[in-house]
């Protein structure tokens, strides 16, 4: 992988990204900045040779788990994590593991921030596509909060198995 330099969103993005999902060029696009500057998130753009290869948004989160999503170790019913709200990777840099590369980055993130206050998981809400690639970078389903998400989509008469997964990395698995 080249030289990769990481900055954080300071204005609005770069016209010129396409990752090949709405979603994600929507939300670069038309709010990164702006929750940005509310303080509901931050973005920041990886670089590749001058251009925005790709962006990754992060934000706090809190995880509702079950009694046995807990184990023995874990207390508390809701804990703190870090969630990774966004990704995506410029369709001319996709298959070359910049998106490996971005979800490292947030890990890293995500240590040092446990570092300085209780962070012990990232989440993120996975397209029902993306969780095999998710899984491989070691996220696993958030199985209460998954089927909490599922009531409520039944509830509202939407496809249940069309949602986001709700998925975890265990920083405490890392030391």
């Amino acid at each position: 992988m080249d030289a990769i330099d990481v900055e954080r969103l300071e204005g609005p993005p770069p016209t010129r990204f396409d990752c090949g999902r709405e979603e994600q060029n929507r939300h670069l696009h038309d709010q990164a900045w702006q929750n940005q500057q509310k303080r509901l998130s931050t973005t920041s753009l990886l670089i590749v040779h001058g251009i925005p290869a790709a962006f990754v948004t992060v934000c706090m989160d809190a995880l509702p788990l079950s009694r046995q999503e807990r184990g023995t170790t874990i207390p508390y019913r809701w804990v703190s994590s870090l969630k990774l709200a966004q990704l995506g990777v410029d369709q001319r840099f996709q298959g070359v593991g910049l998106g490996r590369w971005a979800v490292s980055l947030v890990i890293q993130l995500a240590y040092d921030v446990g570092q300085h206050v209780g962070c012990r998981y990232i989440t993120l809400d996975a397209q029902p596509e993306l969780e095999s690639w998710y899984a491989a970078q070691g996220f696993v389903r958030n199985e209460l909060h998954q089927q909490q998400r599922k009531d409520d989509a039944t509830l509202h008469r939407r496809d249940p198995e069309r949602i986001p997964v709700s998925m975890r990395f265990d920083l405490g698995a890392i030391g």
